[in-house]
């Protein structure tokens, strides 16, 4: 059997990285990393597309309350205008 039959290639699921392995023994011949194409440039982009996208998101919900706060006021302006216009409950003791 030659060399090469004896060795398995071998994919780490996790980082990606190549190893030999010898088929009989279990050892690793060799490991290979796999390359990273990160920049310090391609992270600070990143960085700063999640802050935008945070600060979108903040500006909505900020909006959002503020239309619900308005729409309560409202609601709530609308309910002391027509306590008036409601008729004073009957007391238990007036139905005898």
């Amino acid at each position: 059997m030659s060399e090469e039959a004896t060795r398995l290639n071998v994919m780490c699921p996790c980082c990606g990285a190549s190893l030999k392995v010898d088929a009989q023994t279990g050892l690793v011949i060799s490991g290979k990393e796999r390359k990273t194409t990160y920049s310090l440039d391609e992270a600070l982009k990143q960085e700063k597309h999640k802050k935008d996208r945070t600060d979108e998101l903040f500006a909505k919900a900020f909006e959002d309350e503020q239309k619900r706060h308005s729409s309560l006021e409202e609601k709530f302006r609308k309910a002391l205008d027509s306590k008036d216009e409601l008729e004073d409950p009957k007391r238990p003791w007036d139905f005898d």
